[in-house]
């Protein structure tokens, strides 16, 4: 990341092993599309000890429709005592600089807990504990869809009036969504729900959103992903998000307007559409 150097104590290096052994606290942050790969590589490592893994992945598996916990737990079994998402409201390069940010762990209760929240608390970044992991995956992987959605309108030169009220029918198609899939729906209004839809749903920082922005000023898809250089975790997310939706036999026109928009190549006028105008 330009103009932030590493704390001098952080060692980089290319071997797995050689980064796993002896810690007792391990973080998987990679694009959700290689999660499985890399619990795949990581489970032989773990054999016989018993660290704490903390999932940063955002993303929902589109074959399988596992959130990116659940992926590592079909990869290394036995592990959900131990398994936590780290989620919320957060732009890596306001966490590097500094700024204030509050974050959710999610997991189980007790002293693996308390041990993992001190590692990761202390500064400007202050980290609280949820035991729904589910809830806290489902809401930081489909609020992506909904921040493209956002910047879709934004495109189209909608006015305040319109966000707002995306915003709102979205944040009720999120909640019917997590529910549905077994978390809770105080955890779609907490920070890795409402807070992080705030977050990438109203900046140009968000990946989501710039590429929602560029979809609706008429750019085609592979032309977007171009101009946006990291990864938009919201395009294979609005697939996973609309499967959901059919699946649980729910309606949820905002994120099937928004997969239309970026999977089929419709009009970014049908995200508008979709709220009823």
């Amino acid at each position: 990341m330009p103009g932030f150097r590493l704390a001098p104590g952080v060692r980089v290096g290319s071997d797995m092993a050689e980064a796993a052994a002896g810690a007792h606290l391990i973080l998987m942050v990679v694009p959700s599309a290689f999660v499985r790969r890399t619990a795949r590589s990581l489970a032989p490592l773990l054999k016989g000890r018993t660290p704490t893994l903390v999932n940063a992945s955002k993303g929902v598996e589109p074959r399988t429709l596992r959130t990116m916990g659940q992926v590592i737990l079909e990869e290394i079994p036995g592990l959900s005592a131990r398994l936590y998402t780290l989620s919320g409201p957060s732009f890596a390069k306001e966490v590097a600089a500094g700024v204030p940010t509050k974050l959710v762990l999610a997991g189980p209760s007790g002293a693996r807990a308390r041990k993992a929240l001190a590692a990761l608390s202390g500064g400007a970044l202050g980290v609280e504990h949820s035991p729904d992991r589910v809830g806290v995956e489902l809401g930081g992987s489909l609020k992506n869809v909904l921040a493209i959605g956002c910047g879709v309108l934004a495109g189209l030169g909608a006015g305040a009036n319109t966000k707002a009220a995306f915003f709102v029918q979205g944040m009720r198609e999120l909640e019917a969504l997590v529910v549905r899939s077994g978390g809770r729906r105080e955890t779609i209004y907490g920070l890795a729900g409402l807070g992080d839809t705030i977050l990438t749903g109203s900046s140009a920082q968000s990946r989501n959103w710039s590429l929602g922005e560029k979809l609706g000023r008429g750019k085609s898809l592979a032309v977007a992903l171009k101009e946006v250089v990291t990864v938009a975790e919201g395009v294979e997310s609005a697939l996973s998000a609309r499967t959901l939706a059919r699946a649980g036999r729910l309606k949820c026109p905002l994120i099937e307007a928004v997969w239309r928009v970026v999977h089929r190549g419709a009009a970014p006028r049908t995200v508008v559409t979709a709220m009823g105008f």
